[in-house]
């Protein structure tokens, strides 16, 4: 699916040195489109989805912190506590499936701001819980409520930036997971061991309420419906001008078109088409009148049909995998002896792996959308998806050898700067592969990444569901080193299908084009 409208840098005569940037997706002159709105808009609505991907996997990680606490508070075991993991799982992957149909029919503004009041409540909840049947049920809905993220922010990034730009923003997007995944449950164990747990999801609730405040004022629509020119803007109008818009795209798409793509400083925009109403951009939703239910089965087909979509959902899954055990073993591990940490300890054992995904995400975003520029000039100009992918195999060396690290060290009762090392090693593996693996998709199917990261998320919850029945007892049983050793393993078999990705990636987006066309197309 080698093709000119993809290009990056286009060798002309005249002097040209190969380095303009070609714009892909090609957009449309319209100023309301979001790919044409300024750097300034484009930062205030991605800058609020940000925060909120940072407050969500808060919300999703900061209980295991808890668990030494909790205990004692709620009277319950470790192996309720790791049910009730499974339980948030089970959300997540039910949440996916169920929330991104409505973001596509009804547009990302409803879906985000549900999410937001939905987790603010079970935020407010948690802090007041007393029984098990509630611990239960407060994962379920923080699962159903953090499930949108997982999704709906890749349709944002889609909507909003061109290629050239994608990879770093799914590398801000994978900072913000680690942020809400390492770094903000330092803070939390610190104010639990000082204040309690419940006053760290007291804030988490404070906060959760001033950013639905600053999403139902400040975020904007970034669901597109372009009209055709001299029509009135009627529901009929609209979903006939998006069929005909997708099937315009997909044509440019796969195969070689004949004219030239629009270099970045030549894009002009029509500004005799009217701007939308501040009430148009700020509308709790923007409905077209496609059938909704195809949404709820198709992501299912697109992970089976399409093999980069089953890649980045292997990649990404058996990264959460791993990083749910790494997580869970710190808080059965390191309250014991030789280590005895308390709570606030455990949480500033997430340094090495936030310090680590952070460079990952510099190494598999901000490289990575360097990268492919370097390696389409070489290509003549060409850019292939699976460029993305070639600077990935120090990564995926990381991450296994992170893991193994991080189980003989504790195993070992080492001092806790080498269990460290090994949990930056395993973050900077997994900010690496995961921000290329979901760019990977955006850019080689952009016209249903709502269809193929809902698929994807499902697929990471469902296989992760079990996770966390399975760690004590295998940790019980094979000891910290011979389980994280198993991980390591796993893990680099799993990361190796990059190779057979970058010699037959591009055959098998040719030989799948025609499905492509014909599900953007519906």
């Amino acid at each position: 699916m080698s093709k000119k409208p993809d290009q990056y840098s286009d060798e002309q005569e005249g002097g040209n040195d190969g380095r303009q940037i070609m714009l892909n997706p090609v957009p449309s002159s319209d100023p309301n489109e979001p790919l044409n709105w300024s750097t300034a808009r484009k930062i205030c609505n991605f800058t609020l989805v940000l925060a909120v991907t940072a407050l969500i996997f808060t919300a999703l990680s900061i209980q295991a912190i808890f668990w030494q606490l909790m205990v004692v508070d709620l009277n319950v075991t470790y192996t309720q506590l790791n049910r009730a993991m499974s339980v948030n799982f089970v959300g997540l992957a039910v949440g996916c499936v169920f929330f991104i149909p409505l973001a596509k029919k009804f547009g990302r503004r409803p879906v985000y701001l549900v999410s937001t009041a939905l987790m603010l409540a079970t935020s407010f909840w948690t802090s007041r819980l007393q029984s098990l049947a509630e611990l239960y049920a407060t994962n379920l809905l923080q699962g159903l409520a953090g499930a949108t993220n997982e999704s709906i922010v890749q349709i944002t990034i889609s909507d909003l930036f061109f290629v050239h730009h994608r990879g770093g923003m799914n590398g801000l997007y994978m900072t913000m997971v680690m942020i809400g995944s390492f770094l903000t449950p330092m803070a939390a164990g610190t104010q639990a061991t000082n204040q309690g747990w419940r006053a760290s999801y007291q804030a988490l609730g404070i906060t959760n309420a001033v950013l639905f405040v600053l999403f139902l004022f400040f975020y904007e629509e970034t669901k597109y419906t372009p009209i055709i020119p001299g029509v009135d803007e009627s529901p009929e109008a609209t979903i006939d001008s998006i069929k005909a818009d997708h099937k315009r795209d997909i044509e440019c798409s796969t195969s070689r078109a004949e004219t030239s793509p629009i270099p970045a400083d030549h894009h002009e925009l029509d500004y005799r088409i009217p701007m939308r109403t501040w009430r148009q951009r700020f509308a709790l939703i923007t409905y077209t009148p496609e059938s909704i239910w195809p949404y709820f089965y198709r992501p299912f087909y697109v992970v089976a049909s399409f093999p980069a979509v089953l890649f980045c959902a292997l990649q990404y899954a058996f990264g959460v995998v791993w990083l749910t055990i790494l997580s869970s073993t710190l808080s059965l591990v390191f309250p014991l002896p030789p280590y005895l940490f308390t709570s606030e300890q455990i949480g500033f054992m997430s340094v090495g792996p936030f310090i680590g995904n952070l460079i990952g995400s510099v190494y598999g975003g901000f490289l990575g959308d360097w990268s492919i520029l370097f390696f389409s000039k070489r290509n003549k100009g060409y850019y292939e998806p699976e460029m993305r992918l070639y600077i990935l195999h120090l990564p995926a060396l990381a991450m296994a050898g992170g893991l193994i690290m991080f189980g003989a060290t504790i195993a070992r009762g080492m001092h806790w700067i080498y269990p460290s090392i090994g949990g930056a090693l395993f973050g900077f593996g997994l900010g690496s592969i995961s921000d290329a693996a979901l760019t990977l998709v955006i850019d080689s199917y952009r016209d249903i990444t709502g269809d193929a990261f809902t698929g994807v998320a499902f697929m990471r919850n469902a296989i992760s569901i079990g996770i966390p029945f399975a760690i004590s007892p295998w940790l019980s049983r094979s000891g910290a080193q011979n389980m994280f050793i198993a991980c390591g393993f796993i893990s680099l078999a799993i990361t190796l299908t990059i190779v057979p990705m970058v010699i037959w990636g591009k055959r098998m987006r040719r030989a799948t084009a025609e499905r492509y066309r014909v599900m953007a197309g519906k």
